[in-house]
């Protein structure tokens, strides 16, 4: 499995990790262990190039859409 889905999965679980990456993106993506590709691909919050990136159809990939819009959502909320 790609780290890239390990974080997103991590993301999905973990409220710690969330906080995290809410602070620090960069730091969040590289303390977990991820490439430099992978952080950035991560760090761009583009779906469908995460999805490319992972090699799933984005329509089925519905777990890196709702993280996406709940950290949409999130920055929505706090400004």
């Amino acid at each position: 499995m790609s780290k890239v889905l390990d974080y997103l999965n991590a993301l999905d679980a973990n409220a710690v990790l969330i906080q995290s990456h809410k602070s620090d993106p960069l730091k969040a993506t590289r303390d977990f262990g991820l490439s430099r590709d992978e952080q950035l691909v991560l760090l761009r919050l583009d779906r469908r190039e995460i999805s490319a990136f992972l090699d799933i159809p984005f329509r089925d990939f519905d777990v890196l859409d709702s993280i996406v819009i709940r950290f949409d959502q999130e920055e929505t909320v706090a400004a």
